[in-house]
């Protein structure tokens, strides 16, 4: 036994060796058999049993592209090109050589001319044949795409190299069709038939040409003998299916519905399936159109659950959603059904509208661009894509000129100016916007959409010899409208004639009491003539007519706050939130924005907590603000949970918020509860690779969990691969204490990185400060304020450091910080405290004591204070 094992073991795997060996060649046989009785399959026109061969062949032979090619060659025969490039598109890149022409063909049969046009780029021919069918189908690739003359001059440029191929000729003749040279293709069709009398084809064609010479009898002829010469098969083929569609709607034209009535069944028989489906889509639209959504809405959904991948009930149904505003739904069904290549302009905007509008503005853009390949003129294509592209910094550029080129084609479009002209003002570009504002203006001065810009521009910037011009067109273009009296009141306003400008507008809205915007201008005469309680009645009207108002609810508590009201903004809006219904959403989220910027969180997030009503954008967006510095301001107080509390409600509405999201991180930290810190920390390093907040509070767990070392070499790696001054502060404290020798090379790569940066500059100047060297303090705050005038930080401090070098000027840049921060105790300290020494201690004291009350723990103040009051 011991002997007979190894011998046993050895035969058996010779016997396996060759078994394994006759099983390869059994199998590439075998699928070769396959494929040759799919061949006799189809040659006898049973289709079915052909695709079903086939598909044994690839089963038994997975890895050889021929298989494929050969299923699809069937489903093009079949007219089911969709089907073949769908199928084709999975061997394109391995096999480019073998799959080219037959997917390109599938390309030509669905329309998608630009798809054909890059799947043959790069092809190489490798004999006649494949020449000439590359060259019949760049060819057809002109045809489709339009350009008749090209797809001529290429047909007949194959006939002299090929003078008696039937298939160039038949094409030739479709594009004489197109072109609408019915004698032109006659002419062939005849020597055709004669030389091919029993080809269905030429009779087809015959047929069509005929019913353009409006010769009905002749067509029927033609059509009938053409179904005669029709070859049998088991599966109605696109050629016999359009010939029978064409002969009923010829019978039917000729009155005799009867008859046509036998071909249409014939047609319903072969495909009984497709044709419910058909009457079940006609039955969507006929309800959409009524109105009808959710009819439509449930017919169209069965049939998506029937046939889940039916394009045209996706299409229906994704136009449905976007009708009723659901962008939502309407989004994955419009951008997985609509092929760009072939829907119609409609179809592309209605779903680059859902891609827009969803927040996927980059694919928006895609499916504009892969658009405009296929119709590089379609003016409207070249303005979606302009105005989304104007929005995309990296593509303004693109954007400026693709609508450049859309105004070539139609100069008149305002909305098209507008939006360079916005452009241009972002760039502080004025003249240049102007520029396409006067120009629209000039072409449709009653485009109020353009006209309201324009006019706001000139009258802000006090152009009233412009205003007055454009005033005077307007009375000539469009002399009734309301808005051409508001632009005339607004111009006396502004030209000193308030008193008639203000009963030019009341006699206006006297007869116009709807007119919401001149509810607000006269709002804002009223105001600036110091009717404050006229102003905020007029301001009421706007939101009762445009609850949904913010900008009105804002210039009320503007009114309240600068006028000389009893009423608080607070009681104002409490009252327009009882008095319109409509209005409580914006109403209370503005108070709890008052409440917030006035340093009540506490309350602000009881008003928010409390709210029972509509949510809204706004209310949303204000609630996660309010709980978020709410949430600050307990965690900063040890009262951890409650912030928890809030933080967890913020991110109810905005989960993906890197902002909420690091302030749960940072609870987690000041809590100690390192494992859930870093747990976050690791997925939002996956959702925003490389950013610097994020790799900061990495850091910062870090230096928890293993200490300084190991959070100065994290931060530092992820430095050296981006500098970025968000993680400056933190890197250089680190180095300070791990490595010193590093902090000059790290100042070093901050100024190549961000030598403008405010943050950098203002570190400079403090840390100048530090070491002593006013000089270079000063240079570092004077570069910041050249940078930007108003930063209320720089101006304190350089004040700070003046104040013995320019006392003068010390008190101009102080109280400007004091301006632009009236509740900065660091500030007002500052500003006294230079009142103080240029004499001035009655205002000392004032600046002193309200940055006492608003600090009132700080001792340094608190000094200074006092140091003011013993003075003589």
């Amino acid at each position: 036994m011991q002997t007979q094992l190894p011998r046993l073991i050895l035969t058996l795997l010779i016997v396996t060796t060759a078994l394994v060996g006759c099983s390869r060649e059994d199998s590439t046989q075998q699928a070769q058999d396959y494929l040759n009785r799919a061949e006799a399959y189809r040659d006898q026109g049973q289709y079915r049993a052909a695709m079903i061969e086939i598909t044994n062949a690839m089963n038994s032979a997975p890895n050889e592209v021929r298989y494929p090619i050969a299923l699809a060659e069937v489903y093009n025969a079949l007219g089911a090109g969709r089907r073949a490039s769908e199928l084709l598109e999975e061997y394109i890149d391995e096999h480019p050589g073998a799959v080219a022409l037959p997917l390109a063909e599938a390309y030509l049969m669905q329309g998608k001319f630009l798809s054909a046009q890059e799947t043959l780029q790069n092809f190489t021919p490798s004999s006649a044949d494949e020449s000439r069918e590359l060259a019949l189908y760049q060819a057809d690739i002109q045809r489709i795409q339009g350009n008749l003359e090209a797809s001529e001059q290429a047909y007949q440029a194959l006939l002299e190299e090929y003078p008696e191929d039937m298939e160039i000729k038949l094409r030739l003749v479709e594009n004489h069709i197109f072109r609408g040279q019915s004698e032109a293709a006659q002419e062939i069709l005849t020597r055709l038939r004669q030389q091919h009398p029993e080809e269905p084809e030429p009779l087809h064609l015959s047929a069509i040409v005929a019913l353009q010479t409006n010769d009905l009898a002749r067509a029927e002829r033609l059509l009938t003998d053409a179904l005669i010469y029709m070859p049998d098969a088991d599966i109605m083929l696109p050629d016999r299916a359009a010939v029978l569609q064409l002969l009923a709607e010829t019978l039917t034209a000729q009155g005799r519905t009867a008859e046509a009535l036998v071909y249409q069944k014939a047609l319903a028989e072969e495909s009984p399936e497709s044709v419910a489906a058909q009457q079940r889509l006609q039955e969507a639209v006929v309800a959409a159109e009524a109105g009808d959504y959710d009819k439509a809405e449930t017919i169209l959904k069965e049939l998506l659950e029937e046939n889940p991948d039916s394009q045209s009930a996706a299409l229906m149904l994704g136009m449905v959603s976007l009708s009723q505003g659901d962008f939502d739904s309407a989004e994955p069904l419009l951008s997985r059904s609509v092929d760009v290549e072939t829907a119609n302009t409609d179809v592309i905007r209605a779903t680059v509208m859902a891609q827009a509008e969803t927040g996927n503005a980059e694919q928006a853009l895609q499916t504009l661009q892969r658009s405009l390949k296929a119709r590089p003129d379609n003016a409207v294509l070249l303005s979606l894509y302009g105005v989304l592209a104007l929005n995309t910094p990296e593509l303004q550029q693109e954007g400026y000129l693709s609508i450049q080129k859309a105004l070539a084609q139609d100069p008149h479009r305002g909305g098209l100016r507008l939006a360079l002209a916005r452009y241009h003002f972002q760039r502080g570009e004025v003249e240049q916007g102007m520029a396409q504002l006067r120009t629209a203006f000039n072409y449709q001065p009653a485009d109020w959409a353009v006209t309201n810009v324009y006019m706001n521009q000139l009258l802000a910037r006090g152009q009233l010899d412009e205003v007055a011009e454009a005033v005077a067109k307007l009375k000539e273009a469009a002399p009734k409208a309301p808005e051409t009296a508001l632009f005339e009141a607004q111009y006396r306003f502004r030209d000193g004639n308030q008193q008639n400008a203000i009963r030019q507008m009341e006699t206006l809205l006297a007869t116009e009491p709807d007119y919401a915007r001149g509810h607000g201008v006269l709002a804002q005469m009223y105001h600036e003539n110091g009717q404050s309680a006229k102003a905020l009645a007029s301001v009421e009207r706007v939101v009762e007519l445009e609850p949904q108002n913010d900008q009105a609810l804002r210039a009320g508590v503007e009114i309240i706050s600068s006028g000389n009201l009893s009423r608080s903004p607070q009681d104002w809006l409490a009252s327009v939130a009882s008095a319109t219904p409509a209005a409580r959403p914006n109403a209370t989220a503005l108070r709890a924005m008052l409440y917030r910027d006035a340093g009540n969180l506490e309350q602000a997030s009881e008003l928010m907590s409390g709210y029972r009503g509509e949510e809204t954008d706004y209310t949303r967006q204000v609630t996660s603000l309010v709980y978020r510095d709410r949430a600050r301001q307990l965690a900063g107080a040890g009262e951890f949970d409650r912030a928890r509390e809030l933080l967890g409600g913020a991110l109810e509405d905005f989960p993906t918020s890197l902002t909420l999201n690091l302030d749960l991180v940072r609870l987690d930290l000041a809590q100690g509860r390192l494992e859930q810190a870093r747990v976050l920390l690791d997925d939002l390093q996956e959702r925003h690779p490389g950013n610097a907040e994020v790799a900061v509070m990495s850091a910062r767990v870090t230096q928890a969990e293993e200490g300084a070392a190991a959070a100065y070499r994290e931060l530092r790696a992820a430095w050296n691969e981006q500098p970025d001054s968000e993680m400056a502060g933190l890197l250089l404290a680190l180095a300070r204490e791990q490595a010193p020798q590093a902090v000059p090379e790290i100042l070093q790569q901050w100024e190549r990185a961000a030598p403008e940066n405010r943050g950098r500059l203002l570190f400079m100047a403090e840390e100048y400060q530090r070491q002593g060297d006013e000089a270079a303090a000063i240079t570092a705050y004077e570069r910041l304020l050249a940078n930007n005038p108003n930063d209320a930080i720089a101006l304190n401090n350089l004040a700070w450091m003046l104040k013995e070098r320019d006392l003068d000027r010390a008190l101009t840049l102080a109280e400007k910080a004091a301006e632009l921060q009236p509740n900065s105790a660091p500030i007002l300290d500052t500003y006294g405290w230079l009142l103080h020494l240029n004499g001035d201690r009655s205002a000392a004291l004032r600046q002193l004591e309200r940055a006492v009350e608003l600090a009132p723990n700080v001792p340094d103040i608190q000094d200074n204070l006092n140091t003011v009051r013993n003075a003589k």
